[in-house]
Parts: C-alpha cells; structure tokens; sequence
C-alpha cells in the first residue's frame, strides 16, 4: 500500500506532517477503493492498492497530537485501579480517556490500512482487532472508576447537605422548645406576682375595714404636715446654696471683665509704643537728609 500521507513535494511517506483523520465505524470491504482526508485536509493522490476500507471521517487531528497521544504510557498505567481520589482527578482521567479512545480509533484505521497489502491480511486483521480491544478495555476500565467516583462523591454531598440540614432543623427545634418554655416561665411568673400583689392589697383592705376613717384621715394629715416640716428643715440650706451658686456666678463675671480691660489695655499700650517708634524713626530720617551736602 501506498503511503497515506503525501506532503506537497511529493513525499508519499506514511504519517507525514498532515493532519490525520479520526474515523469511526470503519466497515471493511474488499475492493479496490480510495481514502480521503477530513476537515478541510487536502488528501493526498494515491496508487490503487488491492484492498482499501471505507471509512466517515468525523474529526481531525494534528500529527504531533497524535504523536504525543500515542507516545504516553497506557492509561491504565497513568491512572491505576484505586488511583482517582477527588473530582478534579476523576474529571481529568475521562478526558484523558476521550482523547486515548480517539487516538486508538485512528490506530486501528491505520493499522487496518497497513494490512491489506500484507499476504495474510485475516491474521493481521485480528491482531489489531485484538490490540484495539486491550485498548478499550483499559479504556473503559478508568472511565468505570472515574465515573462510579463521580456518582459516589455526589452522593456523599448529598448526604452532608442532608445532615448539615437535619442538624440545622435539630438546632431551630431545640431553640424554639427553649423560647417555648422561656415564655411559659414567663407567663407562671407574671401570674404569680399579680396574685401575690392582689394578696397584698387584699390584706390591706381587710386590715382597713375596722379602722375609723377619721384615723385615716388624721393619718394623712399628719403625713402632709411631716413633709411640710421636712422641707422647711431644708429650706436654708436650700437658700445658702442658691446664694453661693449667684456669688459664684457674680466672681466669674467680673473676672471676664477685668481679663477683658486688661486685654485692651495691652493692645492699647501696644499701639502707642508702635507710634512713638515710628515717630523716632521719621525723625531720625528727617535728620540724616538735613545733614547731608546741598549739591552744586
């Protein structure tokens, strides 16, 4: 078989600097046919070969991509049985996986290519079937994983939500229970109190029922006269400290005014001496411009 790459010198060596194509469901067929390139790739003219598959080209890829895919361990090295423990691990081996699935779909194309020229085409068919299948097996092996991951570690944030919110609706009903019985003892209390107070003035009623009412009125006379003579008792001292309270007020005041007069006494004093210096300072000019020689 011809190369399936040629470069515009010509070169019509195999994987040549294009872009390789990814195709899927590749049907087989006896025949002579020819292949063509995908995703805008100018495909390259090739000899007839003797046996060709057809293939739908459903996506592209650059030859150093394709390279670098199949230069990198298997994924099941990369990412062992037991290996994923977070979510951004688990997300990071399906794409990985995507990418690996991708490359050995290609390989397989090539690989089927690469056997009809060959005399035992069958032979050569099944070994890349089988390879083809290891992959997918290691494949399918780590997208198991990372997906059961994925799913348990769903259902483990659903089930902190869960108790975060049980223990929240725990948190409010064992509040709420508490302002319950905080008012209840409110409540007894303020009942107990009105009845203790109602007691009280009941008792007073009944110890007032035999007393004569001119003694509750001479009572309360000798209750106003009692408070009179305490606030006559108090009213010197009363006086003494208003007028201590005006002297006070009286000595502040004059103090202002004399601060005041000798403010503007100073400024006063201030003024003239700025005068009288600016007096001698005229007359000492006055003096120098006398003495000096009329000129001729």
């Amino acid at each position: 078989m011809q190369g399936l790459f040629a470069d515009a010198k010509g070169v019509t060596s195999s994987l040549c600097g294009l872009m390789l194509t990814l195709v899927a469901g590749a049907t087989m067929a006896q025949g002579q046919a020819s292949t063509q390139a995908a995703a805008g790739v100018q495909p390259a003219q090739t000899q007839a070969s003797p046996v060709s598959p057809a293939a739908a080209p459903v996506a592209t890829m650059s030859r150093e991509r394709f390279d670098e895919l199949e230069a990198r361990p298997p994924i099941a090295q990369r990412y062992p049985a037991g290996s994923i423990k977070s979510d951004e691990l688990a997300q990071k081996a399906l794409e990985e996986a995507a990418e690996d699935r991708q490359a050995a779909e290609l390989r397989y194309i090539l690989d089927q290519r690469a056997c009809y020229p060959k005399f035992l085409v069958s032979d050569c068919l099944e070994a890349a079937r089988d390879r083809k299948r290891l992959t997918d097996k290691g494949i399918k092996a780590v997208e198991y994983e990372a997906k059961v991951f994925q799913r348990q570690a769903a259902v483990d944030d659903r089930d902190r939500s869960l108790a975060e919110q049980r223990a929240k609706d725990e948190e409010d009903s064992a509040r709420r229970l508490a302002e319950q019985k905080q008012k209840e003892a409110d409540s007894a209390r303020k009942v107990k109190e009105s009845r203790a107070k109602n007691s009280e003035v009941q008792q007073r009623i009944d110890q007032s029922k035999d007393v004569p009412a001119d003694y509750r009125v001479r009572q309360h006379e000798a209750e106003v006269q009692r408070q009179k003579a305490e606030e006559a008792a108090r009213a010197p001292a009363r006086a003494a400290n208003a007028a201590e309270r005006q002297r006070r007020i009286q000595q502040a005041e004059e103090h202002r005014l004399e601060v005041e007069r000798k403010k503007a006494e100073n400024e006063r004093e201030r003024a003239e001496r700025k005068q009288k210096q600016q007096q001698q300072l005229d007359q000492q000019q006055q003096q120098q411009q006398s003495q000096q020689p009329v000129a001729k």
